[in-house]
Order: C-alpha cells, then sequence, then structure tokens
C-alpha cells in the first residue's frame, strides 16, 4: 500500500469523524465491512444499542457508524438519528435532518479499520463484489417489521422528551420558589439580627441604671417594692404589709398602756415586810388544837391592881393577856371566878 493512498483515505475520513452524530440501533443487527448484507461480518450490536453514525452512502440506505472499538455499516432501517434533541427513525427524516453523505472506497477503509482480519487479504475479491453490487447498495429498502419498531421508537422518544420538558418547567418553578424563599430567610434574618442589636442597646441600658438603684435608701426600696405588690394583688400587699410592721408591733406588746377604766397595777417589785415571825392563828370553828399553847406567844407579865371605886375588896386581876383572846379551855370573852 503506497503512501498516497493512506493519505486518500485519511482525508476521507476525517470530516465523517468530525460530522457523527448519536444514533441508536432498534434491532440486533450486524456490523458489516461494508454498505451491503453480502460483506463480512464485523461485530454483532445488540438492539437499542447507542452508535456514532458518521455518515450515509449516497441514497441513505447504509450508513458508517462506530460501535464500541470497531467500524462498519448499518442499514439505516435499523437505525435512529438524534435530531432536535430526541432520536428519530432516520429513513423517515433523511430529507430533514440532511445526514451527510460518504463514499466507500474499500481499499482505504478496509487498510484503516481491518488489518488484521482474516478476509483482508482477499480485498482484491471484495473490490471486486463491491464493484458489482454499488448501485444494490445505494437502492433504500425498508422491512415492514424495523420500520415498525423503528417507528415505535421514534413515538416513545417524543413522549419522553414531552415529559421531560413537563418535569424541567417543574423543576424551573422549583428553582423559583426555592429563590424566593431563600430571599425570604434572608430578610427573617436581617429582622433577627435587628432585633438582637435592640436587645443588646437594652441590656447596656439596664446595666447602666442598676448602679443608680442600688444606692436607693431602704425606705425608698421598701415604698416602691409596696407599690409593685399592691398593683399585682391587694391580698398579697397586705400579708406583706403586717410582716414588714410585726417587728415594730413587737416591744408594743411588750408594754401595754393603761387602760382609762382601770386601776393602775401595782408594782411587780415585793413591798417590804416587817419582820414578825409568823404565828399560826388556831381555828376556831375547829376547835383548839392540842398544841394550840404551843404556838401562842408567852403571855405578858401582869398589870399592877387597879383599885376599884367600891372600897376594900380584893384587887381584881385581869388574866388575859393584851391580844384579847380567850384562855385556854375557858368560855370566849368570860372573865374567870374566884
Amino acid at each position: 500500500m503506497t503512501f498516497k493512498s493512506v493519505l486518500v483515505a485519511a482525508l476521507l475520513l476525517a470530516p465523517t469523524a468530525a460530522l457523527a452524530a448519536p444514533g441508536i440501533v432498534t434491532v440486533s443487527t450486524g456490523l458489516r465491512a461494508g454498505p451491503g448484507s453480502g460483506f463480512p461480518l464485523v461485530d454483532r450490536i445488540p438492539g437499542g444499542a447507542r452508535v456514532n453514525i458518521h455518515g450515509c452512502l449516497r441514497g441513505n440506505a447504509w450508513c458508517d457508524v462506530s460501535f464500541s472499538d470497531d467500524r462498519g455499516w448499518v442499514s439505516s432501517q435499523y437505525l435512529e438519528y438524534l435530531y432536535r434533541n430526541h432520536y428519530v427513525y432516520l429513513p423517515d427524516y433523511v430529507d430533514q435532518i440532511d445526514v451527510p453523505v460518504v463514499p466507500f472506497v474499500l481499499t482505504s477503509y478496509w487498510s484503516s479499520y481491518y488489518g488484521g482480519r482474516p478476509w483482508y487479504r482477499r480485498h482484491a475479491y471484495w473490490n471486486n463484489y463491491w464493484t458489482s453490487h454499488q448501485s444494490v447498495a445505494t437502492r433504500m429498502t425498508i422491512d415492514p417489521r424495523a420500520a415498525r419498531i423503528g417507528r415505535a421508537a421514534t413515538r416513545d422518544a417524543a413522549i419522553a422528551l414531552e415529559r421531560s420538558g413537563v418535569r424541567g418547567k417543574g423543576a424551573a418553578a422549583i428553582s423559583t420558589r426555592d429563590a424566593a424563599t431563600t430571599q425570604r430567610d434572608a430578610a427573617i434574618a436581617k429582622r433577627d439580627a435587628a432585633i438582637a442589636r435592640r436587645d443588646a442597646a437594652v441590656a447596656k441600658r439596664g446595666a447602666a441604671v442598676t448602679p443608680d438603684r442600688t444606692r436607693v435608701g431602704p425606705s425608698e426600696r421598701i415604698a416602691h417594692e409596696r407599690t409593685n405588690v399592691q398593683t399585682r394583688n391587694p391580698r398579697d400587699a397586705q400579708a406583706r404589709m403586717m410582716r414588714e410592721q410585726a417587728p415594730t408591733r413587737a416591744p408594743v406588746r411588750a408594754q401595754p398602756m393603761a387602760r382609762t377604766h382601770e386601776a393602775p397595777r401595782a408594782s411587780a417589785a415585793p413591798s417590804a415586810r416587817p419582820a414578825t415571825p409568823h404565828v399560826a392563828q388556831p381555828s376556831v370553828s375547829h376547835g383548839s388544837p392540842m398544841n394550840a399553847r404551843a404556838q401562842m406567844p408567852a403571855p405578858r407579865a401582869a398589870a399592877p391592881a387597879m383599885p376599884h371605886g367600891g372600897g376594900g375588896g380584893a384587887p381584881h386581876i385581869n388574866a388575859a393577856p393584851r391580844g384579847g383572846g380567850a384562855p385556854a379551855g375557858g368560855p370566849a370573852g368570860g372573865h374567870q371566878k374566884h
């Protein structure tokens, strides 16, 4: 193979590589070494597999695609092409999507991709095969089953795209709502910061007023507290006032003032008594006790006899004691007869 042939093949393949578009294989099909079902099989592509479409042969019956690490040709009736963000059945949209047209030069194409294949040595044979079948490869023939599958896939793709658009609108609405929520949260945070600053200022002012309150006298503070208590609950205020006045009333109760209608009370100090010996007085109602004489004081000396006015009678001696008591055993108040 000459250098000129390699250069021509590179120039032919460069535009197709640059214009590759995503595609999907609708059903399982074979990747061929040329644009025709008679060419050797390069690989098997399962249905639903993604491929890159590099262009189609004139007539759009066969397209040059790449799958995994292989390169080959697939009939367009088994392909979907990405058009306006969704996949469409290629034979139905071939005129709208303007698929690139690519040539097929067997010698250069095989030299680029199939150098190690067992059928590469027979490229002269396959070159003659291509020359005889080139007119058939340019005519598009569509299998009804393949067309039905491809069109159903196109319809499903359109529905999925519509749903994704609805989801996109929903996502946009959610984003707008989230932005509004963020703005509202920022406003709330700003308001909270302003409230915190105001509270700090109030606390600072209260701290400055506290020393002045501590210098207020006890009487003023008590009066202020009484006013506060009275405004809250009259009963609590009265009870508190009674408790506060209790210490001041205690000394008054200890020394009550004398009433006007009562006689003044005697002094609590004991009065001085004469030092007279205590003598038990006998009980008249119970008779004279046996030891009454022992309890009686000693009799005084008899008074001198006084003469009676009647003349020379015997002198009368008064034997009764000065205390006026009767002698023991005698009648009360009688004179002793001689």
